[in-house]
């Protein structure tokens, strides 16, 4: 028996878990990765000094950018009141980040971004839509421009009875597959990519409900020019 879970039903479930402060898979409430650390030492000085957040949850890591220099446009279907309550504790990150309560799909990527961050989002759209956001950013990628992508692949989720659980509509993508699309979209550009197991379990059940690898890419392009595929 499978259970599917509606696009709602995800929406519903970040709103109260943000709200709670409850632990989710993405570790929400968990300072930034030494993976993004990285990735934020390898960004060239010519790049940019402005950011787009997709799927900024607690706004973390949109903080972390506003703090290194950077102007930021942070996007989630979240609500935005919940991260504008955590920029209010200090009136100057108000100046630097902008907080957009929208669709990560929907972005227009109406900016020229030094850097571009969707960490644990893309997973939870169709393919067709994470290329096409992904293509949109690219084009608009200006030289020296960096993107950090943390993506869940081969995930396998069960509920405390066991049944396995599926979204509607998310990407289901293998590591491979990701991977492919990964090089396809980004010729030309400097790409590292890496891959790490995940899982969270349940300590009642003492069985892990969810198991997944995460992808993280980071991509610099160090040319003016790079050709899109």
């Amino acid at each position: 028996m499978c259970i599917v879970r509606t696009q709602h039903d995800v929406s519903e479930f970040y709103r109260k878990a943000l709200a709670e402060g409850t632990q989710t898979a993405e570790r929400l409430c968990a300072p930034v990765s030494d993976r993004f650390a990285g990735f934020l030492h390898g960004i060239s000085a010519d790049a940019p000094r402005t950011a787009l957040e997709l799927g900024y949850g607690m706004g973390t890591y949109s903080l972390a950018l506003a703090r290194s220099g950077f102007t930021v446009v942070a996007v989630d279907q979240v609500p935005a009141r919940i991260f504008r309550s955590r920029l209010s504790a200090n009136p100057d990150w108000l100046k630097h980040i902008d907080v957009v309560e929208q669709r990560v799909e929907s972005c227009s990527v109406i900016g020229n971004f030094g850097l571009v961050i969707a960490k644990d989002v893309l997973h939870y759209l169709r393919q067709d839509q994470v290329r096409e956001l992904l293509t949109r950013c690219i084009q608009r990628a200006p030289a020296a421009a960096g993107h950090f992508l943390e993506v869940f692949t081969d995930i396998t989720r069960t509920d405390r009875r066991g049944h396995g659980v599926m979204i509607d509509g998310e990407a289901a993508y293998t590591a491979a597959g990701f991977r492919d699309l990964i090089e396809r979209l980004y010729s030309g550009w400097a790409i590292h990519t890496t891959l790490s197991p995940h899982a969270e379990r349940d300590t009642e059940t003492a069985r892990n409900y969810f198991e997944a690898n995460r992808i993280t890419v980071c991509a610099y392009r160090h040319t003016g020019t790079g050709a899109l595929r």
